[in-house]
């Protein structure tokens, strides 16, 4: 007999339900933002070294890919296959699961935006650094934890032993 809930899985769930949609909320609020209150090209605030600027981005992360929609539609369908199958692995590891999430919800911000208007909307500069977005910053933070759990080797919690019931409990 399974000890699972139809719920439990739920429950499972609930911590990268609620990363990927803060990432994807913010994203897509911030990128809203942009489109309605930026031209395409405008800077602000002009001269800085870090500011916002407006940008479409028919590639992918930094710049790469250019003009490939399709190609990098097919590439996220099957990156959040592959997340979503790593996340069932990672029962109990809280870190990499927070990874996933992160990584989940920047590939589903940018694929939903790429679907629906062909491009991405980027607006972060920084000098030296091609323009990005919240969902390639949860992306490359995503990145990075994954790859300090893989290097450091960090170990899921392990669910709690169950102790053999006495007599006087099974009676």
């Amino acid at each position: 007999m399974s000890n699972s809930s139809p719920t439990s899985g739920w429950r499972r769930a609930a911590p990268i339900a609620g990363i990927v949609a803060v990432v994807i909320i913010a994203d897509q609020v911030t990128k809203f933002v942009v489109r309605a209150k930026m031209n395409l090209g405008q800077s602000y605030p002009e001269n800085w070294p870090a500011r916002f600027t407006h940008v479409n981005n028919t590639g992918s992360a930094f710049g790469l890919f250019d003009n490939q929609t399709i190609f990098l539609i097919i590439a996220s369908f099957i990156a959040i296959g592959i997340i979503l199958a790593l996340y069932r692995q990672a029962a109990g590891h809280g870190v990499l699961r927070i990874s996933l999430g992160l990584l989940l919800g920047g590939a589903v911000s940018n694929l939903a935006d790429r679907i629906r208007m062909g491009h991405v909307t980027d607006f972060i500069e920084l000098p030296r650094w091609p323009v990005f977005n919240v969902a390639d910053s949860c992306v490359t933070l995503g990145i990075i934890i994954l790859a300090l759990v893989m290097i450091f080797g960090g170990k899921p919690k392990e669910a709690p032993a169950k102790q053999p019931q006495s007599k006087q409990q099974q009676a």
